[in-house]
């Protein structure tokens, strides 16, 4: 596994990623949230349901749909998921998915705290 502390340009491979499980989802992390980038990256297999959070101040997450069908809620408004779709959620913004996916996940986080509530 890679640890990217210094992130320059660079091709990082799956291979080279950090595999992670919880319920309902899984993935790889291609940039950890510690790497003082101010951002990492993700690739997230939904199985299932993702529980509601609200992004905190100073953040932004937006997930790209890769693969699959599922349905995301922003801001108490259902949306189904199409491959291609991109998904903003802005700090304050709320949001939930459920689904069979596979999605990408950027977070930008200028002061590296990457900060979520969970509701």
């Amino acid at each position: 596994m890679f640890c990217y502390t210094n992130l320059m340009s660079e091709k990082i491979s799956l291979n080279e990623t950090f595999r992670f499980d919880n319920e309902g989802f899984s993935g790889n992390v291609y940039v950890e949230g510690d790497s003082g980038q101010g951002f990492n990256a993700l690739l997230v297999e939904v199985h299932g349901h993702h529980p509601r959070k609200r992004i905190l101040e100073g953040n932004t997450r937006a997930y790209y749909v890769v693969s699959g069908t599922g349905t995301f809620i922003l801001e108490e408004v259902e949306h189904h998921v199409q491959e291609n779709d991109l998904f903003v959620i802005p700090a304050g913004g709320e949001y939930e998915y459920t689904g069979e996916m596979k999605l990408f996940e950027f977070n930008v986080s200028p002061d590296n705290i990457f900060g979520d509530q969970k509701l």
